[in-house]
Order: structure tokens, then sequence, then C-alpha cells
């Protein structure tokens, strides 16, 4: 598998990994959050019960003992049983303990007198309770509501007051649970099972209860969650009350206790369904968020690998093109260390072939010097005889040879004229073979280019000469006096070859990368032919009739000591002339023991 396949998948797969994880983490950590909060709620459910019921035994045990203390019904009572006429009066009493009770909205409410004497009581079956039963409810604890427990538990209020005959009269009031249960577990949506077990039947004998449960049942119209009954049937009955959709149940323990420590024990039951559904919720949401956040980390993945494989593909591609040396500057598009690898791979292509180009220039340099040598020295081994036939004329002139006058003219002339051209020869080959080392200093290319220009103006003639700069061109080190030569050879080999030219021109031009400074000569000429492009610089490659093919030799000599190029890049971009180009490195030639002697 290709790295940007690989790279792709290896990404994708860590950032799946990664988001399920956070999601996994963060649904885990959400669903305790909201288990929790439900618990809380359904604990809080309980805790409401069991203060509501406390409030409500307050309250009774408040409106009980302002009976007592300043209601009409006991002070009326304890009058009568001082006066004699309280058995006349029974009727009228019971009739006001019914109204008293309906007032304050209570279960039971018992009118006694000390020692069992019942006075009155509602519900009517109350009206037989025995005269024990009747003192044990008016002697319970007066001072707070109790509980009673058993098959009818209830919050009890009790009040006593002394008549002026020293005779207590007393009032027992009693609010039963499950009615009150059943209300407020309607009023919280939950369900209640009671520890005690519930009658099968509570309904109050007079007509006032019935039509309090019609008109409670009127309030509601939906099927309210009621409180469960005995122990033994709280589980069928809670089945049939609760829909099979409503889930499981959360159970509570509560308990409700007074101060005689009386218990009322119950379950609060509230269904899971609420939990359930925002577990679900909290499911989507994090596997929905997780979906797009893999699937946006997986696409940024793709696109990284593909940004980071692309530029490694085409580098790979071109590194193999290197040892054949076809490799090519990369087109790379990108930031960080995928731009800087290209920029560095570009440098190296160009560095390598700078040195392909320098060594095997060197080894044409070193067989054309040994050449040159050669010349040289077959060139003077006839300047003996040469010099000899001279001297020999001139004896001749000396005894007055006849012949003298015939051939002297015409010999010393002759001789002369190849002893002046081998000696040119020899001298060009010389200075070739024995150029001397670059001394760097710091110089502004454009100014080395303007000068150049400027002091070849007078000999242009009608040839127009230019000076364009790409870019600013930084300082670099070179040796002044052989930048100069070079370009000046550049520019006369321009100069001639477009001086036939109508409208001729010259243009030099310079331009960096960063790292090396480029100087561009640019003609409009004939251009130069194809067979003789290859051989440009080779020494004795020339066009010129008067010329000795040096040139250009010498110059990309010089370059090659610079640790740069000269080469001929071919045409102008009009398809015109010929154009040549100097290249070198900003930071200067390589150190003396680094550059090709001339010996």
């Amino acid at each position: 598998m290709r790295l940007a396949p690989r790279l792709a998948l290896t990404f994708g797969l860590l950032a799946a990994v990664s988001t399920a994880g956070v999601g996994l983490a963060v649904r885990t950590r959400l669903a305790e959050k909201e288990t929790t909060r439900f618990q809380n709620d359904v604990k809080g459910v309980c805790d409401r019960l069991v203060d509501e019921m406390r409030r409500q035994g307050e309250a009774d045990h408040t409106l009980i003992a302002g009976s007592c203390q300043s209601g009409e019904l006991v002070e009326r009572v304890g009058i009568a049983m001082d006066r004699g006429d309280l058995d006349e009066r029974r009727t009228s009493f019971s009739e006001l303990v019914r109204n008293q009770r309906r007032a304050f909205d209570l279960d039971e409410l018992v009118l006694g007198i000390e020692g069992g004497d019942l006075v009155g009581a509602s519900p009517t079956t109350l009206l037989g309770l025995p005269a024990r039963d009747v003192d044990t409810l008016l002697r319970g604890n007066a001072e707070r509501f109790t509980i009673r427990t058993g098959a009818v538990p209830a919050l009890v209020s009790r009040c006593t007051k002394r008549s002026d005959g020293g005779r207590i009269v007393g009032l027992f009031a009693a609010r039963q649970v499950d009615p009150l249960l059943e209300r407020l577990a309607r009023t919280l949506d939950v369900t209640v099972a009671p520890s005690w077990p519930r009658p099968v039947a509570s309904v109050p004998a007079e007509e006032d209860a019935k039509k309090k449960n019609a008109k409670a049942r009127g309030k509601n119209a939906r099927p309210a969650v009621s409180v469960a009954p005995s122990a033994s049937a709280r589980t069928n009955e809670h089945a049939r009350q609760a829909p099979s959709e409503a889930g499981e149940l959360a159970r509570a323990p509560c308990k409700l206790t007074d101060d005689d420590g009386a218990v009322l024990a119950f379950d609060v039951l509230k269904s899971t369904k609420e939990l359930d559904d925002n577990l679900h919720d909290v499911d989507r949401s994090v596997g929905l968020y997780a979906a797009i956040s893999a699937a946006v980390a997986f696409l940024v993945a793709i696109f990284l690998a593909r940004s980071l494989g692309r530029p490694l593909s085409v580098l790979a591609t071109e590194a193999g093109k290197v040892a054949a040396g076809e490799a090519r500057p990369l087109e790379v598009r990108g930031s960080g260390e995928v731009q800087e690898l290209a920029s560095a791979f570009d440098r190296m292509i160009q560095d390598l072939a700078v040195t392909r180009r320098r060594l095997a220039a060197a080894s044409r340099v070193a067989a054309w010097r040994e050449v040159a040598r050669r010349v040289a020295h077959e060139i003077k081994n006839p300047l003996a005889p040469i010099r000899a036939a001279v001297e020999t004329l001139r004896r001749l002139r000396a005894r007055d040879d006849p012949r003298f006058d015939e051939y002297f003219d015409e010999a010393t002339r002759t001789v002369l004229d190849e002893v002046h051209r081998i000696a040119n020869i020899v001298t060009e080959f010389t200075r070739f073979a024995r150029l001397p080392q670059p001394k760097p200093q710091d110089i502004d290319a454009e100014e080395i280019t303007r000068h150049v220009l400027q002091i070849h103006k007078a000999t242009a003639g009608e040839v127009s000469l230019a000076f364009s700069a790409q870019r600013r061109a930084p300082t670099l080190r070179a040796d002044r006096d052989q930048v100069i030569q070079v370009l000046t050879n550049l520019v006369q080999n321009a100069l001639e070859a477009v001086k036939d030219t109508p409208g001729g021109a010259v243009t030099l031009a310079t331009d960096t990368d960063g790292h090396y400074v480029t100087f561009s000569v640019a003609d409009n000429g004939p251009g130069i032919a194809p067979e003789i492009a290859a051989r440009l610089f080779e020494p004795y490659a020339t066009t010129k009739a008067a010329g000795t093919g040096l040139g250009l030799a010498i110059a990309q000599r010089i370059a090659l000591e610079h640790n740069g190029e000269l080469s001929y890049v071919g045409q102008s971009a009009n398809g015109k002339g010929a154009v040549f180009r100097l290249l070198l490195p900003i930071e200067g030639p390589p150190p003396m023991s680094d550059v090709p002697t001339s010996d």
C-alpha cells in the first residue's frame, strides 16, 4: 500500500477511535449525571411528600387547637354540660360536628367528654364507639399531631378544654393518609406503595363524602397514579395501572414519624421512561456528533495524507531520475517542511547539475590544457628555423648575393606575419592555461552590469543596449575583474552577432532566487547554428574569421572557478537571436584549496 492511503487510513482510524473514545466517555458521564439527577428527583419527590404530609398534619393541629381555644362548639358543649341540658342538645351538637368536619375538610371528627361520653361524631359510623375508645382518643398527645397506624392510618390532632364546672371537653380529628397520599401522588405524577394493607373500599357513608370524591374525580380527567394497595397486591395493581411502555420503575423509600415515635413507611415509585428518553437523546446526540467529528477528521486526514503523500511521490519520482540526469525542479505547492523539502531538492538538483557540468567542463579543460601545452610546444619549435632563415637572408644581404633582393621582402614579410600569429596563439593558450585564481570581494551585480553597458556604448553604434532587473540582486562575492571580463566577452559576441541586423538590440538582465545571481545577455541576431551550439565552450570552436575560439572557453573557466556556470540558453523569447546565462552563487567561490589548479 502506498504512503498516502496508509496515512489516510491511519489518521482516519486514529481520529475515529479517539472520537469514539471521547464520545463514549462523554456519553458515560452524561448518563451518570442524568441517572443521578433522576434518582435525586425521585428522592426529592419522597422528601416533598413527607414534608407535605407533615405540613398538613401541623395545619390540622392548628385548626383543632384553635377550635378548643376560641371555638363555639367546645365552649357550648361545656356550657350545656354545666347547665345539665346536654342530652337535649346532643342532636344539634352532632350536626355542628358534621358541619365543622366539612369546614375543616377532615376525614374524622369526634367531640366527647372525659370518661368516654360521646357528644358527636362524623362520619356517623363513629357514633358507635365504646366509651373506653372515646376516652382513649381524647387523652392522646394534644401538643402536636400524631400518626395513627393500623388498617386506616391517619394524621391525628387533638385538643381539650375544661368547662367552668371542671369537666374536660375535647375534639379528636383525623385525616386519613390514603386519600392524602393519593392526591399528592396525582399532583407529583408518581405512584405510592404503602407498607400498610389498604382496604378494598373506603367510601364514607355520608352523602357529602360521595360528592367530594366525585368532585375530585371531575377535576382530573386523565387516569391518575394512585396509592398502591396492600403489600401483597402492589405489584399486580401497578401492572394494571402503569402501561407497558412506561418502562421500569425507580423506587425511593419514605418515612413519616411523629414525636411519639410512630412511623408510616411507604415507597415512591416513578417510571424511568423519562430517564430512558433522556438517555436515548444523549445517545443520539453523542452518536451524531461523534459521527460528524469522525467524518470531518477522516476527510481532514485524507486531505493531509494527499497533501503530504503527493509531494513525496513527486519527489520520489524525480529522485529516481537524478542518476540519469533527467530530474526536473519540483513544482510542489505546500507549506512548512514539505515546501522546505521541495526547495532543498530543487537546490540539490541545481547544485548537482552545476557540479556535473563543472566536472565535465573541468575534464574538457584539463584535456584542452594539455592540448594547449602541446600546441604551444609545437608552435614554438618552428620559431628557431624561421629565425635562422631570417638570419640567413640577412647574411646574404651582407655578402651582396644577387638573389637577395628577389626573396628578401617577401620572405621576411611572410616570416614575421607567421611569427606574429603564432605568438598571439601562444599568448591566448598561455592565458587560458594559467588563468589567475579568483579574488572574491563584495560586488553589486546591477552596478557591474551597468558598467559593462557603459563601456560598450561607444562601440555599439546603431545597436540598442538595454538593462533589465527582474528582482533586486543582493550583494555577492566574486572577482570583479573576472566577472566584467566574462560579461564583456558575452556583450562583444552579441554586438558582433547583431552588427548587420536592422534594429539590432542587446539586453543585459539580472535576477536572483536568493541563492544564485543570474546575468543574462540576449540579442536579436541570427542566432547560433545547432552544429556549433554543442561546441561553443570548447577551445577553437568559433565562427569568427579572426577569432581564436578561446573567449567563451576562458569565460566558462572563470564561471566554474567561481562555483557557478556559464551556459547557452537558446533563442530569445521572440524566437530570434541567442541568450547566454552566467550563474554565480551569492556566497562566492569555494576556498582556494577546492579550486582546480591551473598547473
